[in-house]
């Protein structure tokens, strides 16, 4: 893993995040939460369709956070990765209060461009705000070839981004040819 000499080496080069020199650690680099949130707006979800979502502001007083539901935000900065393999995690201030930042995507791709849409659930009602630290990215040396670099459905992703898998698994099914009905 990169410390802080190895990870202002690599910048801008390899590694970029937007105003990285007031975010470093010793062997990190702290990113923030952005001002929106996406929720899937749908009575359920079908991987192989894509869901609706609505957009939700989080004023600067604060929004409350539910349990048990998944919260699709977004860094507010801007990253690239270039040769070493990103791996974003949750603060421990964050983590004890019963907030995960992502549930299992982590790690990202040697040649990923854009922000992190992080996946927010909570254990407990918890007030979140806009900008808060609310993760770190380490950086891990990619061993092999860098010559194959992400450029999937994610790429120079800007907002929170919901679940494309449909764009690689979908079949064009409509929920009610199919039977499926909604249960309210």
């Amino acid at each position: 893993m990169l410390n802080k000499d190895g990870i202002k080496k690599a910048f801008p080069q390899d590694i970029y995040v937007d105003d990285y020199e007031n975010k470093i650690g010793e062997n990190y680099i702290e990113v923030t939460l952005g001002d929106t949130l996406k929720v899937y707006d749908a009575p359920f979800l079908d991987v192989q369709n894509p869901s609706p979502t609505k957009v939700i502001k989080i004023p600067n007083e604060g929004l409350m956070l539910e349990p048990n539901k998944l919260y699709l935000g977004r860094t507010n900065e801007y990253t690239k990765t270039y040769g070493y393999v990103p791996l974003l995690s949750g603060i421990t201030e964050l983590a004890s209060l019963g907030v995960e930042i992502h549930i299992t995507a982590g790690f990202g791709d040697n040649g990923f461009e854009g922000t992190w849409t992080l996946e927010i659930i909570c254990a407990n009602p918890t007030i979140a705000y806009p900008n808060i630290p609310i993760g770190r990215i380490y950086y891990y040396p990619l061993i092999g070839s860098g010559k194959n670099v992400y450029r999937g459905k994610y790429f120079r992703q800007i907002e929170a981004t919901e679940s494309r898998m449909a764009k690689e698994y979908g079949k064009g099914r409509t929920l009610e040819k199919d039977g499926f009905h909604a249960h309210k």
